[in-house]
């Protein structure tokens, strides 16, 4: 028996397709026999043997038939290839078919009611088409070919018959997408597993470089600075530092974004996205970033966002091989009530198979999904090796206080040193260690745009600043401000304090450091 051609099928004039109104030539054993040998359907092992057994059952009161099941493809005018009687092998090669404007096959899918065709050459005498239904909806076409006369003594097509499969043949492909959930979900369930697990080791190996970076800074301090060693320990200092900063990030990025506030610095959020794709999607990736010296606070947890463009990036990176070279800018104009996050991804486009296309699509609407739940608006563009997105954002409207006193309230009177938490800002350096000997708890911040993060959920009573600089000493003076915390400054060797700015911090200390002056200092400040 040949195959049906699609082409000629797909392009019958209308009043070749016509729906069976009665059952009178359906024979009197049909379609209770249909249904009662159906039974080894619903029971079939795969889709494609539940296919073989609908055919045998609809050949038993129909005669000879050849049937294929088709699935909708989304927001697609196609149809995917699920199983088909004709050769059980060719079943996964996901034969896709277009379906026609005005055709039987698009007037089944809108309508659902079976449809027929003649063939006048062949094997095949009558082709129907009948709709797959999940909950109401329209998910899909069974196409059964029927043979030309015969000595079969069995009685014509029908649509009756016809229904009787598609109703089974819908509960078996149901059957099947609970299968696929269910396994989707096992999957989800060892992803979530893993990601725990990643999460808690991250922790630790944040801990470890803490602990490299505190010995590693005792040690630079007792050889000469143009000893072979204190190169060494720079050396250190500068790996364990990058691997501190990115566990950091990767931590930050796996909060849960109903934890926390709901606003966050897009600057930082949105650059510490494109740190954390670089380490997979990025790699090797030329990237620039055009971003404000101040922050921009926007309503959308850093969380929302760094997901919304790492999906995009990923969506990108399927579409463009290889990535080129990655932009990122903001907008962040104090006036506009909106906030603009830029990125443009250049590199090659190519030819992709439909499976790439399937991802790259699934990823852009989770992105979308993302942002749409955080109020967002996302416009995507593309253009040959070009894709540009821009992120939209309400502005969230900031007020400081004039007098310097922040948000967080300084301990009460008589409270002890144990259990203070305390955010150290600057380089790497022993203060960490140091302070939990005094009974604080301690966190290191590389920049007071990481410790302005850290107020949210750490919540610091007092900051120490590592003072290399006279930078330093302005960015802690500023910090100060910002934060709305007490600040001490901790001056390395050779670096002065002017009165001026004295003044304007609430405390100085000079390295070495003794751990009795720590004490009192911060005893003196907190109280």
């Amino acid at each position: 028996m040949k195959e049906w051609n699609w082409k000629t099928m797909v392009e019958l004039p209308a009043d070749q397709a016509r729906q069976e109104p009665d059952a009178s030539g359906v024979p009197e054993s049909c379609p209770c026999s249909c249904l009662r040998s159906m039974v080894r359907v619903v029971d079939a092992v795969s889709t494609e043997q539940a296919v073989l057994e609908a055919q045998a059952a609809l050949g038993d009161v129909t005669g000879k038939v050849l049937l294929s099941v088709y699935r909708r493809a989304a927001a697609e005018d196609l149809l995917d290839l699920v199983a088909t009687g004709h050769d059980i092998g060719d079943t996964l090669a996901r034969i896709r078919v277009p379906v026609a404007a005005a055709s039987m096959l698009a007037a089944v899918l809108m309508d659902g009611v079976v449809r027929w065709a003649t063939a006048d050459e062949g094997d095949v005498s009558m082709v129907g088409v009948a709709a797959l239904r999940d909950r109401g909806q329209i998910i899909g076409l069974v196409v059964a070919e029927f043979a030309r006369g015969g000595s079969t003594g069995v009685g014509k097509a029908s649509a009756v018959c016809l229904r009787c499969v598609v109703s089974v043949m819908s509960v078996v492909i149901l059957r099947t997408m609970i299968d696929e959930a269910q396994g989707n979900l096992l999957t989800l369930a060892r992803y979530r597993s893993v990601a725990e697990l990643s999460v808690q080791v991250t922790h630790d190996f944040n801990n470890m470089m803490q602990g490299v970076l505190g010995n590693a800074a005792l040690a630079k301090m007792d050889v000469p600075e143009d000893s072979p060693v204190a190169v060494s320990m720079a050396a250190i200092e500068e790996s364990a530092t990058r691997a501190s900063v990115l566990a950091r990030k990767l931590l930050n990025f796996a909060h849960d974004s109903a934890r926390g506030g709901a606003t966050c610095d897009a600057v930082k959020a949105a650059s510490d996205a494109l740190d954390l794709a670089g380490t997979l999607y990025l790699k090797g990736v030329t990237v620039t970033k055009d971003l404000p010296g101040h922050a921009v606070p926007v309503r959308m947890t850093d969380n929302d966002l760094q997901n919304t463009l790492i999906l995009l990036i990923k969506s990108g990176v399927v579409r463009l091989r290889p990535v080129t070279g990655a932009q990122l800018s903001i907008a962040g104009d104090p006036t506009s009530e909106r906030a603009e996050v830029r990125l443009e991804l250049d590199g090659v486009t190519q030819a992709i198979s439909s499976e790439d296309g399937t991802k790259a699509e699934l990823l852009a609407s989770a992105a979308q999904a993302v942002a749409t739940r955080s109020g967002a608006s996302l416009g995507l563009a593309s253009a040959p090796g070009v894709i540009s997105i821009v992120l939209t954002v309400a502005r969230e409207v900031t007020q400081h206080s004039s007098s310097g006193s922040g948000a967080t309230a300084a301990p009460a009177q008589g409270i002890e040193l144990r259990g203070t938490r305390v955010v150290v800002v600057g380089k790497p350096s022993p203060l960490v260690m140091l302070l939990g000997a005094t009974g604080c708890t301690a966190q290191a911040a590389l920049t007071w745009e990481d410790a302005a993060q850290d107020v949210a959920h750490f919540a610091p009573s007092v900051a120490l600043a590592i003072i290399s600089d006279n930078s330093d000493l302005d960015a802690a003076v500023e910090g100060r401000r910002r934060l709305g915390l007490p600040v001490i400054v901790i001056c390395q060797h050779g670096v002065g304090c002017p009165a001026d700015k004295a003044s304007s911090v609430d405390g100085v200390l000079g390295l070495p450091l003794d751990l009795d002056d720590l004490r009192r200092i911060l005893t003196r400040v907190l109280h």
